[in-house]
Formats: C-alpha cells, structure tokens, sequence
C-alpha cells in the first residue's frame, strides 16, 4: 500500500497553528471581533431583534474616548541615564552621553509621530486587551548622509503575536515570538528573489485566504489573491543575541539573520492584568452585555410607541361600510348612532422602564469613573470642585496609566538597543541646539543604560487651573483685564489679540 507524501510546511507554519489554537481557546478572536464592532456602532450584529428597531446609543465608544484622551493628556518624554558602575565618567561626560540620547530619541519621537502612536496603543489595549509595539530597522530610510536607514516603530494587533510560552508575561524570557501577517505575493517573491531564494522556492509563494487569524471584520475584506499570510520568527542563540527569520506556509524567504540585538524588540501592556496569560482584558468586553440591553431597552421602547401612541377607531361595520379619517367629512349612518364607534385610547407605559435603561448608563459610568464631571456633562458652577471630581474619577485608570508608561521605557530601551547595535561612531545625529555631530557608540556598547520617562502636567488640567486662578486674580484686583487675556490660553477667546488692542487703545 502506498501512502500520500505529508506535504511539508515551515516549521514557523506548525507554529503559528499552535499559537492560534490557543487563542482560540481563550476566546481572543471573537473577544476582539465583538469589541471592534461595538466601538464603531455595529452593535445589532449577531444579536437577535425579532422585529424590534435596532438604535445604537454608543456609550460604549464614548467611555473608551474618555479613557484615551484622559491616559494620553499628559505629555510624556524619554530620558537616558548612563548606569554603569565601570569605567566611571566624568559628570561632564555622562551628561553629554545622556543629552545625545535624549535629542536622538526626541528626533525619533517626532519622526515617527510616537504621539498619535501612544493613543493609538491605549485604543488597542481598550478595545482588544494588549498594546503591542514592534520596532524594526528600515534600511531606506534617508538622513542626508552616507549612513542611511533607522529603526521604526509600529503597532500591531495582538491576535498577530505570539509568545512562545503564553503564560508568562516577560517578553525578554520568551523561548521565541512569532509576528504573522499578510503581505502582497508579489513584494515577497521580490524580497526572496533579493535574499537568493531559488526560483523553485520563489514559486512556492502563492496567495491564499487564511484571514481568520486576524483582528476585525475588515481583515477579510481582500483583493482576491493578491496576498498571503507571513511569518516572523524572533528567538535568542547560545550568545543572547536575536535572532530573525522570515517565512510563509511553504518556504523561507529570509533565512536565519543575526540582529545584532540583545533585546526582542517587542514591547506590550494590558488594560487588565489576566493572571498566567500575556493577553489582557480588554476594558470593552465588559461594557458590551450592558451595551446590548440599553439598546434592546430603548428599541422595546420605541416599538412600544410606535405600536401604541395614537388613538384608534373601533366601528360597527354592520352599521358603516367605510371608516373615513378625513378632516371634517359626514360620515353616513344607516340606523341610530350610538354605539356605532368609538376611539380607544392610546397604551400607557410603565415609567419603570426608562427609570431601569437611565440607572444602566448611570451605574455604568459610574463604576467605570466616566462620571458626569469627567466627561464634561456637568454644569461648571465651580470650577475647583469640578476639577476635583475629575481628577478623583480619574483615579481608577492610574494602574493603566503606570503600565503605559512602562511600555513607554520598554520602547525606549529598544530605540538604545537598536542606536548601539546600528549606527556608526561617524552617524551624525541631531542635538539639542539643532546641529548635528557624531557620537562614539562603540566605546559604549557593553555600557549599562536606564530609561526614564518624565511626565508633564495634562492640557487640561494645565488650562482649567491657569484660567480659574486668572479669574481669582481679576476678581481680588491684583492683574487688570489686559494683563488677565493676555495669560488666558490660547483658544479659549477668539481674535484675542484684536480684543487685547483694543482695550489698550481705549485706555489711552
């Protein structure tokens, strides 16, 4: 008897089934799917309305918007710090080591837009349960120099991450991480075609429709057979150094590559801590059950008045052949007329119902800290005590807004990683005057170094209190009303600088 040769897959391939075996087994997919769809109003999908209207009043998304803006008001910047015992430096010496970290880590913060990166992460993390950012270097990025390409950093889903022991949370200890994807065939049987693949091998790189690994409803939505799933494979040799290798279901495109790197460059936080898991709860996935029942309440509601808000008409049809609703039209009898209509009166409803659906987004919000104050639906009769309540209301997301932070110094020590094991002592990089000069990476490389992240105060918070304490002032008599507009932030009153002008011409 002969038997079919077992077509053979990559070893990254076995890998990645496992990888989303398990995820599968924790609900992560359909976690993940469910909360993207209710973040962006799709609510009625999969949910049952038996006739009933299907109205969305998305709390959902506003409580993570609060969540976002609130975490991420506050401006955050990378400091180095050279922490090695020997050979010991001068203060003169650590100081500039420190300075040109900092100017080359700010240029890269400003270059890769880390800002709207950060909101994005505290998104993912909301919505999907993990944060996860990935940083690679990119040869083709230009510097207007001889030594050209830099490191990037990017976010991707963490349905496309996978740890090789899932229940550990530190990245560093991982035994391997597998990052999969979907790329165009024909830009991977270029990057083959670069890295001497055979042409057999090439060949092997064919497009299919493996999608349901990946976050979101849209992940489906492809041009037909223009892409197929990729595989990157991260571990450490005997040396502790990273290594790389690139693959789809059939073949290698990158074989194994020495990154040069110590540290997998990888960093994540959670919403919710999930004991003996690295993936998160996700904030969202508790609102969503609530979510469902405010609309299913306020549509059984509307189908209620819709059914029964206006009167109607009952008639002997022995007695009237037609019913006419006409305004003003005499309506023929043939015999006496009483009894022969009557007009029922509209249904009533029971008030407990909306009292029910109201205490639902009230305890809600509550629970969750998106008070009334925090989201700015409060009346500001005082200011004090409003930013007081705020900033207490504020208090439950401290453990997500430390964990960020975290993440912040993981990526930070990730950018050093890379500065050390890739630029060259004769790279010129940016300062903190706006020149540029080189720096002795080499003399460093076995160095300690700490990342710090320094913290500054809220937009909001700044502006509020800056505004009440200008009012304070103005009131007591102690600034006069140009000296008060002229500190007011700016924004808060249109064409200020008009108004300032005029004043100042009444005056004299």
């Amino acid at each position: 008897m002969k038997f079919k040769k077992q077509k053979a897959y990559t070893e990254e391939w076995a890998l990645y089934e496992k990888g989303k075996e398990y995820n599968r087994s924790i609900g992560l997919y359909d976690e993940v799917d469910t909360n993207e769809r209710f973040y962006r109003g799709d609510q009625w999908t999969g949910v049952a309305a038996s006739g009933l209207p299907t109205p969305v009043f998305n709390f959902f998304k506003r409580i993570i918007d609060y969540y976002i803006s609130n975490i991420a008001s506050s401006a955050v910047k990378m400091n180095f710090r050279y922490a090695s015992p020997l050979p010991r430096l001068s203060i003169e010496e650590e100081e500039r080591i420190n300075e040109t970290l900092k100017s080359v880590s700010e240029n890269r913060w400003e270059k890769l837009k880390m800002d709207k990166l950060i909101s994005d992460s505290l998104y993912d993390a909301a919505v999907t349960g993990d944060a996860v950012a990935y940083t690679y270097w990119d040869p083709s990025v230009k510097t207007g120099q001889a030594y050209t390409g830099d490191f990037k950093t990017v976010l991707i889903d963490n349905t496309n991450v996978f740890f090789g022991n899932p229940n550990s949370v530190s990245v560093q200890t991982q035994p391997y991480i597998l990052i999969s994807g979907r790329e165009l065939v024909s830009e991977l049987r270029k990057q083959a075609e670069k890295a001497g693949v055979s042409k057999e091998n090439i060949a092997l790189i064919v497009p299919d429709s493996d999608t349901d690994g990946f976050a979101g409803d849209m992940s489906e939505k492809e041009l037909e057979n223009t892409k197929c799933v990729t595989l990157i494979k991260l571990w450490k040799n005997d040396d502790g150094k990273v290594m790389y290798r690139k693959s789809v279901k059939d073949t290698v495109i990158i074989g194994d590559t020495d990154t040069g790197l110590t540290l997998y460059p990888l960093a994540y936080f959670s919403w919710t801590r999930v004991k003996n898991s690295w993936h998160g709860r996700a904030v969202g996935t508790g609102l969503v059950d609530n979510q469902i029942f405010i609309n299913k309440g306020y549509a059984m509601v509307m189908k209620h008045m819709m059914d029964t808000a206006f009167s109607k008409v009952i008639y002997d049809s022995t007695v009237i052949e037609d019913w006419s609703n006409k305004v003003g039209e005499a309506v023929a009898v043939n015999g006496p007329i009483e009894n022969v209509a009557a007009v029922l009166n509209s249904g009533s409803m029971q008030s407990g119902m909306l009292d029910v659906i109201n205490m639902a987004i009230s305890h809600t919000k509550d629970f969750l800290g998106a008070t009334d104050s925090a989201l700015g639906s409060e009346r500001a009769d005082n200011t004090s005590a409003i930013i007081a309540l705020q900033q207490a209301s504020a208090q439950p997301l401290e453990n997500v807004r430390r964990a960020l932070y975290q993440f912040i110094e993981d990526i930070g020590l990730i950018w050093l990683n890379f500065m050390f094991a890739y630029y060259a002592d004769e790279r010129l990089l940016p300062t903190q005057g706006g020149e540029y000069e080189a720096f002795p990476f080499s003399h460093y490389r076995e160095a300690l170094f700490e990342c710090n992240i320094d913290v500054g105060a809220s937009g909001w918070w700044s502006e509020v209190t800056a505004v009440n304490t200008l009012d304070n002032l103005l009131k007591m008599g102690l600034i006069n009303t140009k000296q008060y507009l002229e500190r007011l932030p700016e924004n808060i009153i249109p064409r200020k600088k008009e108004l300032i002008e005029s004043i100042q011409t009444e005056v004299l």
